[in-house]
C-alpha cells in the first residue's frame, strides 16, 4: 500500500470494535496517525466498554459507540423489529458525517460492511494475509501481506503507514502511549486503596478470562499456590483483580490464600487502568487486562497456553512470558481437552518468573 503522505485527510474514521485488548493494541497506530494528520478529525467507532477508555483519550477526536449491546437485548426479547429500528437509527447517525478515508483495523465482515456503510471516499484495510471473511474486498487500497505471526502492533502499524509511519521492519517507531482517564477514575481507586489500607508493594494478580475464552485459563489452583509462594517471598500484597460473573471465584481464591490475598475493587476500564497504575507487578493469562496492564507501564509475567504470544503478546518490553513451547501450540482449539500447553506450566515456573521479574524491576 503506498503511502499518502501529501494527500489531507480532514475527516477520517476508524475500525476497530472489540475486544479489550485489540483495541488497546490498535492505540499506537491511530496515535501514529493523529500525529501524521494533526489537523484531522479522527473518530473512532468501536462496540463495548472500551470506549469509555477511548473516550478519555485527546488523540481520538470522538467516540462512536455500535449498540451491539442493546441490539442483544431486544434481540433475546425476541423484538426483532425493534433490534432493526436500533440498527437502522445508527446507521442514519452514523452517515451524518461525511469521512474523506475509513481506516478498517478489525478485519471481519462486520466491520467491512460497517465501513461502506459511512459515507467515505476511501476505505483502506488489510488484504487477505490478516483480514478475514472476505472483508478485504470491501477496501479501495489494502496492505501487503506480511508474516502471519507479526505482533498485532506492527500489522496496525502497516495502516500507519499509509499515513507516512513506517511499518514494521523498515525503522517503524511505535509511539510511546500514556493513556488517561478520569479524574473520577483515579479518585475512586484513592478512596478504595486509603479505606482498604493496603500496602505496597502490591502485585496485582488476574486468573480469569473472558467467557469465551476460558481455554486459555491457567487453573484456579495454581493461582492459589502461586500467591501463598510469592506472598511469603516478597511480602508483597497480592491482589486479585475480577470481572462481571468472576467475584464469587475470586472470593474463594483470597480465602484460600491464608491471608496472604486481598480483592479488588469493582472497576471500570478506566478505573481497571488507574488501579494498575498502582500496582508493582502484574501476574495473569492472555486477556485484555494484560495488555490494560502493559499499557500502565507495570512489568508483566504474562502466562501463554493455546494462544500465539508472538502474535498475542504484551505490548512494550516489559514483560516476561511463561510458555511451553509444544508442537500443538500455538492453536485456538477451544474443545481442546488435553491443555497440556497450560497443564504443563509449574507454579514454580511461574514464581521464578514474577520473582525475577519483581528483582528486575527493584534493580533499576
Amino acid at each position: 500500500m503506498k503511502s499518502s503522505r501529501m494527500t489531507v485527510y480532514r475527516n477520517i474514521l476508524v475500525i476497530r470494535l472489540s475486544s479489550l485488548g485489540d483495541v488497546l493494541l490498535t492505540v499506537p497506530a491511530v496515535q501514529a496517525i493523529k500525529a501524521a494528520s494533526p489537523l484531522s478529525t479522527v473518530s473512532w467507532l468501536v462496540e463495548g466498554p472500551q470506549s469509555d477508555l477511548l473516550a478519555c483519550q485527546d488523540f481520538i477526536d470522538r467516540v462512536i459507540e455500535f449498540p451491539r449491546s442493546a441490539i442483544g437485548r431486544e434481540l433475546r426479547k425476541g423484538r426483532f423489529f425493534s433490534a432493526l429500528a436500533v440498527l437502522s437509527a445508527f446507521r442514519s447517525a452514523l452517515r451524518q458525517q461525511a469521512y474523506d478515508l475509513v481506516v478498517d483495523f478489525h478485519g471481519i465482515v462486520k466491520s467491512a460492511l460497517l465501513s461502506r456503510t459511512a459515507r467515505a471516499g476511501k476505505r483502506i484495510g488489510f488484504d487477505r494475509t490478516f483480514a478475514r471473511e472476505g472483508s478485504w474486498l470491501a477496501y479501495d487500497e489494502k496492505t501487503k501481506g506480511r508474516d502471519r505471526r507479526m505482533h498485532k502492533t506492527a500489522r496496525n502499524m502497516l495502516l500507519a503507514s499509509f499515513f507516512g509511519a513506517r511499518p514494521a521492519g523498515a525503522g517503524a517507531t511505535v509511539p510511546e502511549i500514556d493513556l488517561k482517564v478520569q479524574p473520577e477514575a483515579q479518585a475512586y481507586i484513592d478512596a478504595f486503596l486509603a479505606k482498604s489500607g493496603v500496602n505496597r508493594p502490591i502485585f496485582a494478580v488476574n486468573p480469569f478470562c473472558s467467557k469465551g475464552s476460558a481455554f486459555k485459563r491457567w487453573d484456579l489452583e495454581r493461582y492459589g499456590e502461586l500467591i501463598r509462594r510469592v506472598g511469603d517471598s516478597t511480602g508483597a500484597t497480592m491482589m486479585v483483580l475480577w470481572g462481571p460473573g468472576e467475584e464469587e471465584e475470586a472470593r474463594r481464591l483470597v480465602a484460600g490464600a491464608d491471608g496472604r490475598a486481598c480483592l479488588a475493587c469493582p472497576t471500570t476500564i478506566p478505573q481497571a487502568y488507574a488501579l494498575l497504575r498502582r500496582t508493582d507487578l502484574y501476574v495473569g493469562g492472555d486477556t485484555g487486562v494484560m495488555h490494560l496492564a502493559a499499557f500502565a507501564r507495570v512489568p508483566v509475567v504474562a502466562i501463554f497456553g493455546p494462544t500465539d504470544h508472538l502474535v498475542n503478546g504484551p505490548f512494550g518490553g516489559n514483560h516476561t512470558i511463561v510458555r511451553k513451547d509444544l508442537p500443538c501450540s500455538p492453536c485456538r482449539d477451544k474443545k481442546c481437552k488435553d491443555r497440556k500447553c497450560l497443564r504443563s506450566i509449574t507454579v514454580d515456573e511461574v514464581s521464578a518468573a514474577v520473582l525475577d521479574a519483581w528483582s528486575a524491576r527493584r534493580g533499576r
